[in-house]
């Protein structure tokens, strides 16, 4: 118990070490949002495990943010959902989430990715595919057979991935894995950044298991993928100018400054290997104990010919979180 409760503190500590600073030095830049440079070719906000319920507080959480959204100086391409959308994949919660969606103009397009809480209808996965393939149509206007899918935006490919199962970890399937090799060899045909989106992260990347709950001593693929989550990086690896983007973890922001400074969680919210890179985003909904932990955060990605930019932002309060920013070359 003890450990536990220092731990937290330890973690908030460093989230106050990385926050005031920022303050002062304005870091931190309020305002409608600018993209960072001239002309891109896309730009798209990208936000995770809303876990909207019939609260209409949450929901007012989730309108902050997009009514920062739709203020964009150059309106976004697109906003993506990264999972656990609704806290049990019921009609009142998607029902919730598509009103509040359709009360604002946040971006041309919306992108809604499976989370496990979607899969969680309390009977089992059939009846939570089938709402979330109800919902996709009413709020994205996608008429989808399977939960996972692909679409192309300003002729960029991203590729949603879904569990096939209603557990906390995700089941791929072999017919998904197939599907996903073949969805990446076409986009690296076009030689662009293409975007995976799974709501869970690979097994070990972004701290895990430590960052699952505060599993610092476990060794199972806690937090991650899954089974699958070696097949899947394989996959994803083989191919160049892959963007991997997750959620799940429910931490905060961190980069590689406060990765060696914290004692306990040395993870970062941007990770890199080669040609691949992984962006876990931290939770909309609830504010986190690890990073920077803040609610109402995620990233705004800027595509241009040579590189993404992808930049972290409270769009609950129209913030950018300038420390959280990094750009990628595209090979």
């Amino acid at each position: 118990m003890f450990l536990s409760v220092f731990r937290k503190f330890i973690s908030i500590l460093f989230t106050a070490v990385f926050f005031f600073p920022s303050l002062i030095t304005r870091r931190q830049i309020a305002g409608d949002m600018h993209t960072a440079e001239e002309d891109p070719k896309l730009v798209f906000a990208a936000i995770s495990d809303i876990h909207l319920t019939n609260d209409k507080a949450r929901a007012g959480m989730l309108a902050l943010g997009l009514a920062d959204m739709q203020a964009s100086v150059r309106p976004l391409d697109a906003l993506l959902l990264c999972g656990d959308n609704t806290d049990h994949g019921y009609d009142d919660q998607y029902e919730l989430l598509q009103k509040t969606l359709e009360s604002y103009n946040a971006a041309k397009e919306i992108i809604l990715a499976e989370g496990n809480h979607d899969t969680w209808t309390g009977d089992d996965y059939a009846p939570a595919k089938e709402n979330f393939i109800k919902y996709n149509k009413l709020i994205c206007g996608r008429d989808l057979t399977q939960a996972y899918y692909s679409v192309e935006i300003n002729g960029y490919r991203f590729i949603c991935m879904a569990s096939e199962a209603d557990h906390t970890d995700a089941y791929i399937s072999d017919a998904q894995l197939m599907w996903l090799d073949e969805e990446l060899a076409a986009a690296a045909a076009e030689n662009k950044p293409v975007f995976v989106i799974s709501h869970w992260p690979l097994n070990y990347s972004h701290g895990l298991p430590a960052t699952w709950e505060g599993k610092l001593w476990e060794k199972e693929n806690l937090g991650g993928l899954g089974d699958q989550s070696d097949a899947v990086e394989e996959i994803l690896k083989a191919y160049p100018n892959v963007f991997l983007i997750s959620g799940h973890l429910h931490v905060g922001l961190s980069n590689e400054t406060h990765k060696k400074l914290d004692p306990f969680f040395r993870y970062t919210s941007i990770e890199h290997d080669g040609n691949f890179c992984s962006v876990n985003l931290p939770s909309y909904m609830y504010p986190a104990v690890l990073g920077r932990g803040l609610n109402g955060q995620g990233f705004v990605f800027e595509v241009y010919a040579d590189k993404v930019i992808i930049r972290a932002r409270s769009f609950s309060a129209g913030v950018w979180l300038t420390n959280y920013e990094e750009t990628v070359l595209i090979g």
